[in-house]
């Protein structure tokens, strides 16, 4: 393919499930929102479903990097006309992935390469239905490949690109950029994910973004590529998609102050981790747009915790962050994990009697879910019920768990998730937040 203009189709597979389905979250793997059967639990669903809707930031990247070395890129989800067609793999439709490959090969003379951590780490879901799998972060494959590179076949090796700052911004052009949204927790449209800095260097074993090497781009760069969207886009409100946002204090002061400098009235949100925010902190992000902040509290037993190595934070700090957001009109979503190796159902109404008390804008419980490449993975492999990866979603028990059967954390999961939203107290901070909104 070396040496002519390609024709690359970017490829995100749209299978008939009926859940909000985000493949760029969970590390890449992908989740499906669901709840339970109840009317209760369904009208949650539908509010995810008709508002939360994200691009996969790879193929951004992937984009900009051929559109800059001349070659034709177009983001499609249904039949191409392409020398190279990229599909994303993901967890939650392994299965339609794979099917659309295979008609790839009946109906095309593409090549077809699959990319995704879930390929990455696990080739062989995919090896037979394609030319190659792209096993590690794509970018370096496709400048390489841009540059008149060979495709190769088979397993791919991808190096992190360690200066990020040397890669060309995303490339939405081709996408459905005004439909992209994160209603309702931000409403500003265009809305656009970004990407500031990649990996973790946390050691959660049940956290897929602990897989990935930690590398930061300039606050140039990045003060630079929003004012690129705010231009081509006129972006309104976007995510950083980072996994640990805060984690270098002086970086996101410097940012912040770059965006208050340049006169950015973007509204947007992020995720970290609350013991790397503080009021003084926050009070910078708010006066910046920070609007929505999503952390992770996972569990409130210390024990549950400590057995997947995740470092417990005290509980008064967390307190201490969330009333700041109240203050300063920034919406904290908190994740919580439930099945988790030492999980009770005593521990998982304890969380979620915890949750209640924290009364966040938005509480999130996921069902434990094993990631390939994951060290929990390789603990708990053994003890995996099922080989539907479809079922790997995120709210879907799939490993045998040692005190609860999958029945009853289905139960609880669904309980979770309607005891804490159909609670007076709740749905007064939901009314008492919609008149700031309309005051503002």
């Amino acid at each position: 393919m070396n040496n002519r203009r390609l024709k690359v189709a970017l490829v995100e597979v749209v299978s008939d499930r009926k859940e909000c389905v985000n493949k760029d979250f969970m590390g890449g793997y992908g989740w499906a929102f669901k709840i339970g059967p109840s009317l209760r639990a369904r009208a949650i669903e539908l509010v995810k479903r008709a508002g939360e809707k994200l691009p996969i930031m790879s193929f951004g990247y992937l984009a900009g990097i051929f559109s800059r070395a001349g070659h034709v890129c177009q983001y499609t989800n249904d039949v191409i006309d392409a020398d190279l067609a990229l599909i994303y793999s993901s967890l939650v439709d392994h299965s339609a992935e794979r099917e659309m490959a295979m008609r790839y090969k009946r109906e095309t003379k593409a090549a077809v390469a699959f990319i995704g951590p879930f390929a990455s780490h696990c080739p062989d879901q995919f090896l037979d239905v394609a030319d190659l799998v792209v096993a590690g972060e794509p970018e370096q494959f496709a400048l390489d490949l841009a540059a008149g590179g060979e495709l190769g076949s088979g397993v791919v090796r991808s190096l992190e690109v360690k200066d990020l700052d040397s890669l060309p911004f995303p490339d939405w052009s081709t996408f459905p950029v005004h439909s992209y949204s994160y209603f309702p927790a931000l409403r500003q449209r265009p809305f656009l994910p970004v990407l500031s800095s990649r990996g973790c260097p946390y050691t959660c074993e049940y956290c897929p973004y602990e897989i990935i090497d930690f590398r930061a781009r300039s606050t140039a760069n990045v003060l630079d590529e929003l004012s690129d969207w705010r231009t081509r886009y006129g972006m309104r409100g976007f995510l950083f998609r980072d996994p640990i946002f805060s984690l270098s204090r002086k970086r996101v002061i410097d940012l912040m102050e770059g965006m208050l400098s340049r006169g950015f009235d973007f509204r947007w949100a992020c995720e970290t981790r609350m013991d790397r925010l503080d009021v003084e902190l926050l009070d910078l992000m708010a006066r910046a747009g920070l609007r929505v902040v999503n952390v992770a509290v996972e569990s409130s037993s210390d024990t549950v915790l400590t057995d997947v190595a995740r470092k417990s934070i005290p509980t008064d700090h967390q307190e201490a962050v969330l009333r700041a957001c109240d203050r300063l009109g920034i919406r904290a979503t908190v994740f919580y994990v439930l099945g988790l190796p030492e999980d009770t159902r005593e521990s998982i109404v304890q969380t979620v009697a915890y949750a209640k008390r924290l009364n966040t804008h938005v509480a999130q419980f996921f069902i434990y879910t094993p990631f390939p490449g994951t060290k929990l993975y390789n603990r708990v492999k053994k003890d995996i019920v099922t080989e539907e990866w479809e079922r790997f979603d995120c709210y879907s028990p799939v490993v045998r768990h040692p005190t609860l059967t999958s029945d009853e954390i289905l139960q609880l999961k669904e309980w979770a998730f309607v005891s804490y939203y159909y609670r007076p107290a709740w749905l007064g901070k939901l009314a008492g937040r919609a008149i700031r909104d309309l005051l503002h």
